[in-house]
């Protein structure tokens, strides 16, 4: 059975090309560990919705020392940021930074061919 039609890219293909552009833009390294904090991460954004470092943890499939180590390092390296909840002090919000969205906007320009 195929995995494309005669007029599309691949499907394997494009899923090589996706990994070789986000290993270029964004840093993930060899976990997606980080690739998956950073996508919820830009994801919430994107469907506006309130993101809390519990909200975040509680979602990923990972333990919580494997997640703090990539999130401490993604906050320290400027992919993401914490911003005060106005309504629970005891809440940090997490956002995308402007360079996180700058590179998503990369990869996603680089992609734009095999969403056609």
């Amino acid at each position: 059975m195929s995995l494309h039609s005669n007029n599309q890219p691949s499907t394997t293909k494009m899923f090589v090309e996706f990994r070789k552009q986000t290993s270029a833009h964004l840093p993930i390294g060899h976990s997606f560990i980080p690739f998956d904090i950073l996508l919820t991460v830009v994801n919430s954004h994107e469907i506006d919705s309130q993101l809390t470092v519990k909200g975040l943890f509680t979602e990923l499939p990972y333990s919580d020392m494997g997640l703090r180590y990539h999130f401490t390092k993604l906050i320290d390296s400027g992919w993401i940021e914490l911003e005060a909840v106005s309504t629970d002090a005891r809440l940090k919000k997490v956002k995308p930074t402007t360079k996180l969205l700058k590179q998503f906007g990369l990869v996603a320009s680089s992609l734009a061919c095999y969403l056609k």
